[in-house]
């Protein structure tokens, strides 16, 4: 069957790629693949990650674009009556539970001194920030080796035949066991880069595909 006429389908594990090519390629198809949400500062981070479930990095950026023109900093944030956030966001999907989010958030930073934490661990104790969240955070703002499995990861690395399922934090973990820690963050980048281009969910290109001669295409029928 055709690239074009693939098809998703439930399967059995299958072999693995090999780690260190899939590393290789995807260094040098996509050396320059960095975070495209536009943020200043940690907590400008930490509020377009949560902004950016179920949605593109350009609508995140243009939400964040409108809220940096009435809001600034944690203080500003923790101020807020959510019903006051919810208007600026809301064109994103979700907007009220993110609104919630983000001003709990706050307000749970002000009690600590205002500070948005570097570790992977306590930003996951924030309202509304899962584990995926905080480690896009620490990995993006601070520089943290972290792997934030986002849908296009987890979706590459079961294909890869690094996980025998979707799951944010089984994609973490198979990332961790094959990658050096120097390239979680930017791995993470490339595999973005690969899933918007080419490894999509619906239809993947895997006739355009770097990694065709090494993927066994779990789940690409």
């Amino acid at each position: 069957m055709s690239a074009a006429g693939s098809r998703i389908t439930a399967t059995e594990p299958m072999r693995a790629a090999p780690a260190a090519t899939v590393d290789r390629i995807l260094a040098e198809t996509w050396p320059d693949a960095a975070c495209e949400l536009q943020a200043t500062d940690p907590w400008q981070m930490l509020v377009a990650v949560i902004l950016s479930a179920r949605t593109t990095d350009i609508q995140v950026n243009k939400a964040m674009a409108v809220l940096n023109e009435h809001l600034l900093g944690v203080y500003a944030y923790a101020e807020l009556d959510q019903r006051e956030l919810e208007p600026l966001i809301r064109h994103l999907p979700l907007f009220r539970q993110k609104a919630r989010a983000i001003v709990e958030a706050a307000r749970a930073l002000m009690r600590t001194g205002g500070g948005v934490p570097a570790s992977i661990d306590a930003l996951a104790t924030l309202p509304g920030v899962g584990r995926k969240t905080a480690c896009v955070v620490a990995g993006n703002a601070f520089g943290v080796p972290a792997v934030g499995a986002d849908t296009h990861v987890q979706r590459i690395v079961y294909r890869l035949g690094w996980t025998t399922r979707e799951h944010p934090l089984e994609a973490e973990r198979a990332v961790m066991a094959r990658v050096p820690p120097g390239r979680w963050i930017q791995i993470c980048h490339q595999s973005i880069r690969l899933g918007r281009e080419i490894c999509r969910r619906i239809k993947p290109r895997c006739d355009r595909c770097p990694l065709a001669k090494v993927c066994p295409k779990q789940g690409v029928e």
